[in-house]
């Protein structure tokens, strides 16, 4: 009997201010399993989409910042212009930033809503059986008749 294999997972769940190295450890192991899986049984993706939009959003900041000290070295009202215009830049910036990982992060829980349902195919199969072609009234006829006596021998007004 084998023992049962942990599901790699790159996040660490400790409190606060603490990081133990078997946690570290365990969190690169996990990662580059994930990274070289080439079955495609977990996505990478998702656990670091986090990451991704806080890397998304400092790299717009600066890139916004790089504007300013441009708009700045060409003339002092265009850098003064730009500068009052950069919260606003940076507002509109990260919330497109946020909206694109919240998309990415819907797809993959339907990505892995439509897994589930894929699974469940042979209890659909079996119940289209059950109901398909002209009879299938009469195949439920049982269980409707014995739902109706279990109904009528527990409601108290019916009782003799």
């Amino acid at each position: 009997m084998s023992k049962p294999r942990r599901v790699p997972q790159i996040s660490i769940k400790t409190k606060p201010g603490t990081l133990s190295r078997r946690n570290l450890f365990q969190l690169i192991e996990d990662y580059l399993s994930i990274l070289f899986d080439l079955k495609y049984t977990r996505y990478l993706t998702v656990q670091l989409l986090p990451l991704l939009y806080v890397v998304l959003v400092i790299g717009g900041v600066a890139v916004i910042g790089q504007y300013v000290w441009d708009a700045f070295g060409i003339s002092y009202t265009r850098g003064l212009g730009y500068l009052l215009a950069s919260p606003f830049a940076v507002l509109v910036w990260a919330s497109a930033c946020r909206a694109t990982t919240e998309f990415l992060h819907v797809v993959f829980r339907m990505s892995e809503d439509v897994r589930t349902l894929a699974s469940i195919k042979p209890a659909i199969d079996k119940l289209d059986n059950l109901v398909s072609g002209p009879n299938w009234f009469s195949k439920l006829a049982p269980f409707i008749k014995a739902y109706q006596n279990t109904r009528d021998s527990t409601d108290p007004t019916t009782r003799k």
